[in-house]
């Protein structure tokens, strides 16, 4: 698997209420991957995909969110929901907050759900009204 049909899984099992926008900006840099929108509001998604898992717990999981992708996600989180979903396997991490923080293999392996759950994730926060409150399974600090 790669990060196209990582992404590709999850937009299969999105509901059809949400609307799904495949971003593709050759001109702008930085630009998040996706925007998905429903009743409740948008939401801008970073997806970064990793092969596998690194062999010890103490190391930190190198995905190739750039700088430039970090500042956009920094700069549109103000006002509008966003986050970055690092996916490994069949299993996703959806951090919200601090996109420059590294993620270990351990919080990876506690913190992380299934790709189905990423997209029932993406339904909640674009059908439900919670586009602004933090789900059980989001990380936003620093470990």
């Amino acid at each position: 698997m790669n990060e196209h049909s990582f992404v590709r899984s999850i937009h299969n099992a999105l509901s059809p209420d949400v609307y799904k926008w495949k971003i593709h900006d050759t001109y702008t840099g930085g630009v998040p991957d996706a925007m998905y929108a429903g009743p409740a509001g948008v939401l801008f998604v970073e997806y970064k995909y990793v092969k596998s898992l690194p062999k010890k717990n103490t190391t930190a999981i190198r995905h190739s969110l750039s700088a430039l992708q970090c500042a956009w996600l920094e700069r549109m989180k103000v006002s509008s929901p966003v986050a970055l979903i690092l996916g490994i396997e069949d299993s996703a991490l959806i951090i919200v907050d601090d996109f420059s923080a590294n993620i270990y293999k351990s919080r990876y392996v506690e913190q992380s759900i299934p790709r189905k759950q990423v997209a029932e994730w993406i339904y909640s926060q674009t059908h439900s009204g919670r586009a602004n409150e933090e789900s059980p399974r989001v990380t936003t600090s620093r470990e």
